[in-house]
């Protein structure tokens, strides 16, 4: 028996783990085109003023021996041929048992009319270190998208003492989330900060006069030195666009991570999966999901039998001295319940999201104390009707919930133990 795995990210990780749970004698091996350990793209942002990437790495460096695992690192898949189990990288012969896909995701990066400079971009270890190195030199950046990226992207920089423009496309930052309030108050909280927010701009065109880049907008222009386009990102599946793979705007596969071809299995960014909260298959670039569908994928592909039950968008971070904490819809329908409550002078929010009884969103700004216990109601598809009011105290204790809502949420904790 073989293993394979191409990419290097969690949800390799989770694999590799997934695998030596059951089988601690078969070769692994593992396929990367980056050439380091593997690290995390959401702490990319600390290389920009530190050195070494120890501190961003999410395993030792001896993990690979530690779990004995071949690594093919700094090189590229150039083919796949799933009939005959056989991957060709570099000119070499791969042949492959079960295959794993884990190839993450990459840049969506922004066509800009007129421009011929460099558009840096910001979503792996390549992407980082040109940027660092090019912002030696320079004090003016734009940065292009206020997602989530963008966002943190910006507090970094004006942090290091650089004047930031964030041009944002909608009327507030991380508008993905689906809450016009978590925006207004993000808003708000950037600008005082000192970064220069622009709202509802559209990008006309862009010209690079010497070292200077001129941004022409809609309403105005911006001159900076730099430009950083941070769009989000897209499922890495350019490779298999042309195979018998089932692609939608990801890898297509199950609760058991398999797709649609024998023995391949795919988790993390690079795929879709089916959330029930949309009732659709949905592409949900979080870490947790690609660690978890990750290790899935390890044990089934070891002979076990593993099985993801749920999965939602969730969203952890801190923009300045905001803490925030999203989990599932924030976008009701119009027959969703929705409560809220709201504390503007303290600038804490806390929203619930409640469809036929069911909690399915919510959302802590400010004060997320207690985000666990709304996760898990949310997982396990709890009825909240007799206490969906409390919900919304941030103070609510684990042991003010009625006794049978305790016990699903034990028993799911004990299942995962398992």
């Amino acid at each position: 028996m073989r293993y394979v795995i191409i990419g290097n990210g969690a949800a390799a990780i989770g694999a590799i783990e997934g695998i030596r749970n059951n089988d601690n004698e078969n070769e692994i091996i593992l396929i990367s085109k980056e050439n380091c350990v593997s690290y995390s793209k959401p702490q990319l942002y600390k290389m920009l003023k530190k050195d070494s990437l120890e501190n961003i790495y999410y395993r030792k460096d001896d993990f690979y021996n530690k779990y004995n695992v071949s690594t093919i690192l700094g090189k590229s898949l150039n083919s796949v041929d799933f009939n005959k189990k056989i991957l060709v990288v570099d000119k070499e012969t791969i042949k492959y048992d079960k295959l794993l896909i884990a190839t993450g995701a990459k840049s969506n990066v922004l066509d800009i009319k007129g421009f011929d400079g460099e558009l840096f971009s910001f979503t792996n270890i390549e992407e980082a270190l040109k940027l660092k190195e090019a912002l030696a030199n320079k004090d003016r950046i734009s940065i292009l998208g206020g997602g989530l990226i963008g966002v943190k992207l910006s507090e970094y920089l004006h942090n290091m003492g650089k004047e930031v423009f964030l041009i944002v496309g909608s009327k507030g930052v991380l508008s993905s989330l689906g809450d016009e309030k978590i925006s207004e108050i993000l808003n708000n909280e950037i600008i005082k900060s000192g970064v220069n927010l622009l709202l509802s701009r559209k990008i006309i065109s862009a010209k690079k006069e010497g070292p200077k880049i001129e941004i022409k907008l809609d309403k105005g222009s911006i001159t900076c030195d730099a430009v950083v386009s941070c769009k989000g990102v897209k499922p890495e599946v350019s490779l298999f666009q042309k195979t018998e793979l089932t692609i939608n705007r990801g890898i297509k596969v199950d609760d058991h991570m398999r797709t649609n071809i024998e023995d391949v299995f795919a988790a993390g960014d690079v795929t879709e999966m089916y959330n029930y909260l949309e009732d659709s298959y949905c592409n949900i670039p979080i870490l947790p999901n690609a660690y978890g569908g990750g290790y899935c994928a390890g044990i089934n592909m070891s002979g076990g039998d593993s099985k993801i039950d749920t999965v939602y968008p969730m969203n952890s971070l801190q923009i300045f001295d905001v803490e925030l904490i999203t989990m599932g819809l924030l976008s009701p329908n119009e027959n969703d319940e929705v409560l809220f409550s709201l504390d503007s002078e303290k600038k804490v929010y806390r929203k619930l999201v409640i469809r036929d009884g069911k909690l399915v969103g919510a959302a802590l700004l400010g004060d997320i104390d207690r985000a666990g216990i709304l996760n898990n109601i949310i997982r396990n598809k709890v009825d909240v009707s007799s206490i969906k009011e409390e919900l919304l105290n941030a103070k609510i204790n684990f042991y003010t919930l009625p006794r049978e809502m305790r016990e699903i949420i034990v028993k799911s904790y004990t299942e995962g133990i398992k």
